[in-house]
């Protein structure tokens, strides 16, 4: 196995290990307070800046030496090469292209819908300027008095 690879896997043993003394230490604390506060001291505290430095302190050496570790690794340039590399998946692949076309088909309906908005604003815009042509040129007054004719003899009134 390669040296860089081999320093990436302990670089990444030595945090784990971390996280996980450092789990098992807060428990540990946890449970020695609970346990007092059974004993008759409901108001002592169970975390303590005390209790954390010392929990740190007892695991500090495996952090430092994982930082020594990680600062070798970017020294050295040791880099997963396969990490960047893209994954040929088929399903990957048909997700991909089936938001792909999604995307496209959203573009498109929004393109459509943005013709039919100029459509609809073009003909509220020719109805406009011809209602004002007609009220310059006095179809208004012809209209209402047809209008009224026509109410009239419906209704039977003339």
């Amino acid at each position: 196995m390669d040296r860089k690879k081999t320093l990436l896997y302990i670089n990444s043993a030595l945090y784990g290990l971390w996280a996980i003394l450092m789990a098992g230490s807060a428990i540990r604390i946890y449970r020695d307070g609970a346990a007092y506060q059974a004993q008759g001291h409901p108001e002592a505290w169970i975390f303590t800046r005390e209790k954390a430095l010392e929990a740190f302190g007892t695991f500090a050496p495996v952090l430092a030496l994982a930082v020594v570790v990680t600062i070798i690794c970017v020294v050295k340039g040791c880099r997963d090469e396969k990490q960047d590399m893209p994954v040929a998946d088929p399903e990957l692949i048909g997700i991909y292209k089936a938001e792909r076309d999604a995307v496209r088909n959203a573009k498109t309906e929004a393109a459509k819908a943005k013709r039919l908005r100029a459509v609809k604003i073009a003909v509220l815009a020719a109805a406009v300027v011809f209602v004002i042509a007609g009220i310059l040129n006095g179809s208004m007054e012809d209209m209402l008095i047809k209008a009224i004719n026509i109410c009239t003899e419906c209704v039977g009134l003339g």
